[in-house]
């Protein structure tokens, strides 16, 4: 019985030593994967042309997030990570319908050069949480929109029906620094890791006095090189 305890507690430690890291060693990790957005106090009032006004509610906006990270292993429970990713924010609105109009595919997309900070605390064998803060500078900022127009009578069929879509460069309006808090949890796995952060918005992403701020999930995968 002994043996068994003790042949156990020798696998699982080399385990937690593998998945951990020695003190003083340097990694290296590209990541890739997808962000869900999303954005604070952003509900919308349009109006239409026959001044018809309706409120649409954002929703979360399905991205893309990769990057390069470098990590020191300060002892063999912690490390310290710094890094330069990709990261694609905004939200979506839902889809409305007023007279003669339906507004779809309603959307608003910033995107980021983040440069993210990490403290990495390791509970178990692969299992780590972290925390940190994120700076990040904005380099796009677009809004689509599409309408689809058509005439309607008092029995209600549709007639005369056109889409009209629309782009727009909202970059002039956005702040170009934003700054945010992530908190996180990896697993790793055979040098491979799987990570989810969620970054809580410090900073209004527009300019103006609206405190509209961005939140973003990442869920991403990563490769673990040793150096």
């Amino acid at each position: 019985m002994k043996r068994t305890v003790f042949l156990v507690l020798s696998i699982a430690a080399a385990l937690t030593a593998m998945a951990q890291g020695k003190a003083g060693t340097w990694s290296v990790m590209p990541r890739a994967g997808v962000s869900i957005a999303s954005l604070t106090n952003s509900s919308i009032i349009y109006e239409n042309a026959d001044g018809e006004s309706l409120e649409t509610k954002p929703r979360t906006l399905l991205g893309f997030t990769g990057g390069l990270e470098v990590m020191y292993q300060t002892s063999d429970l912690v490390g310290l990570s710094a890094g330069i990713s990709y990261v694609q924010g905004g939200c979506k609105y839902k889809d409305m319908m007023m007279k003669g109009d339906i507004l779809h595919d309603y959307y608003v997309r910033m995107d980021y050069i983040a440069v993210p900070l990490l403290f990495h605390s390791h509970v178990t064998s692969g299992l780590s949480v972290k925390v940190g803060v994120e700076p990040s500078c904005l380099v796009r900022g677009k809004s689509h929109e599409e309408h689809l127009f058509f005439d309607e009578d008092a029995e209600g069929k549709k007639s005369n029906a056109h889409e009209i879509k629309m782009n727009e460069n909202i970059r002039s309006g956005l702040r170009t620094f934003a700054l945010s808090l992530p908190v996180g949890i990896s697993y790793e796995y055979e040098h491979v890791v799987l990570d989810a952060r969620y970054h809580v918005g410090l900073t209004n992403t527009f300019k103006g006095n609206a405190s509209r701020r961005s939140n973003v999930l990442e869920v991403a995968v990563a490769y673990k090189f040793d150096l």
